[in-house]
């Protein structure tokens, strides 16, 4: 643990305390004290969404929401929206959210996303350092994974991975990942990106096998949670989070995206307990 506190505060100085912050007031909270901006190194920013009725007399446990590369949005906040609901701080991440159609890269490496985000976390006093989860969709779930192989004893209890496109490189970073925080690898039938066999090599190359659980939902396509990428009842072909200019098809369905923000609520309920 102290080795991530070094790290968390030699990070200080890119990833500064909250951006946009106002002061608690009496009685109801204020949707400007509830929203902030908190900035992720030199150039990215994050949205942390305190809950309504968080207790003032103690730091909130706290979700890291590590979005797909059209960055965050409508996708991230259909899990954010459940989860805050219910009590949990949440910090949705930015690092140069793309245009899926443009391609740009973002503006760090993915194995630096999940440390500035828990930087920046240790700058914020509302926040419990304690408990924290994190969940990634696709480009953001790989980050996940490649942040907790690259930073030793990070202070992580759970990682939703949805969809994360499963493959060597993804494995390869799992078997260097030194701690043991509850893991659910969660993707679709459907999905040509995430081979329910690669997936399973995934799942299995975690060093510490408790509680790490791979969940194929019915049905389901790469990214099931694209509404705001795919008009009503259609199919796109969106970029691949493992593979440079390869896609796979995409057809959002509201049942399944419920299901899974369920499953994702069932975690972090399991690894953080009620707030």
């Amino acid at each position: 643990m102290r080795a991530w506190f070094r790290m968390a505060s030699q990070s200080l100085a890119l990833a500064s305390p909250l951006l946009l912050a106002n002061p608690a007031t009496a009685g109801a909270p204020r949707l400007e004290d509830l929203v902030s901006l908190v900035a992720l190194g030199s150039h990215d920013a994050g949205l942390l969404t305190m809950p309504a009725a968080g207790r003032p007399d103690r730091p909130a446990p706290v979700v890291v929401i590590l979005p797909d590369t059209d960055g965050a949005g409508p996708r991230t906040g259909i899990y954010a929206q459940r989860l805050v609901e219910n009590g949990y701080a949440v910090l949705e991440a930015s690092f140069g959210g793309n245009d899926p159609e443009e391609g740009h890269e973002a503006s760090v490496a993915l194995p630096d996303h999940l440390p500035l985000v828990l930087a920046a976390i240790a700058a914020e006093p509302r926040l419990d350092l304690w408990r924290i989860a994190v969940v990634g969709l696709g480009q953001g779930a790989r980050a996940a994974v490649f942040g907790l192989a690259k930073v030793p004893d990070v202070p992580v209890a759970g990682v939703a991975l949805l969809y994360p496109g499963c493959d060597a490189a993804l494995a390869a970073a799992a078997r260097s990942v030194a701690q043991a925080p509850r893991i659910l690898l969660l993707h679709g039938d459907e999905d040509t990106g995430n081979d329910p066999g690669a997936c399973a090599t995934v799942t299995s190359a975690f060093p510490v096998q408790d509680h790490v659980r791979q969940r194929v939902l019915a049905g389901a396509t790469f990214a099931w949670d694209a509404y705001a990428l795919v008009r009503p009842g259609g199919r796109a072909l969106l970029p691949h989070p493992a593979a440079t200019g390869r896609r796979s098809w995409v057809q959002p369905d509201p049942g399944v995206t419920t299901m899974a923000a369920d499953q994702v609520l069932a975690l972090v309920v399991a690894t953080l307990g009620r707030p």
